[in-house]
């Protein structure tokens, strides 16, 4: 696998904390707005179904290298793995705040433990190892706090 140039890894990072911004935003806004605020309301469906849509995103960069790959024997069960997280994402939002931020949570841990062993088998560079491994926390918080501000 080639290595990424510094632009890319740049632009990565980049985007990949622009990204976070939805889930710091509507989070904290979670958090501070009270409960008869009508934007509160807003803010926990904002972020439950960004959580959603960030985990079928997850997915996708499974089903994106499967097919850079040579074929192997995993290449199958990875592609059917890949569509997990969707699923799950779109059945969270059918769940009771907050166990929606549970399982959110949980899915997006998996997907990062994913990405950290798929790292130390060399099927990630490892500069994206720690750009998973730092959204993942980041998201993982942003989900928690969601889930505090609503039990």
């Amino acid at each position: 696998m080639p290595e990424a140039d510094e632009k890319t890894v740049k632009t990565a990072w980049a985007l990949t904390l622009a990204g976070f911004v939805p889930f710091a935003a509507l989070a904290i806004a979670s958090m501070v707005l009270e409960i008869d605020d009508p934007y509160s309301g807003l803010a926990v469906q904002g972020l439950s179904t960004y959580g959603a849509v960030i985990l079928s995103f997850l997915g996708g960069i499974r089903w994106g290298l499967v097919l850079r790959q040579k074929s192997t024997e995993s290449s199958a069960m990875t592609l059917i793995l890949s569509v997990v997280p969707a699923l799950v994402g779109w059945s969270s939002l059918f769940l009771a705040i907050p166990t929606v931020f549970v399982v959110q949570a949980l899915a997006v841990l998996t997907m990062g433990v994913w990405d950290y062993i798929a790292g130390q088998k060399g099927v990630h560079e490892p500069w994206f190892v720690k750009l998973r491994m730092t959204i993942t926390a980041l998201v993982t918080a942003a989900l928690a706090v969601g889930f505090l501000a609503t039990v």
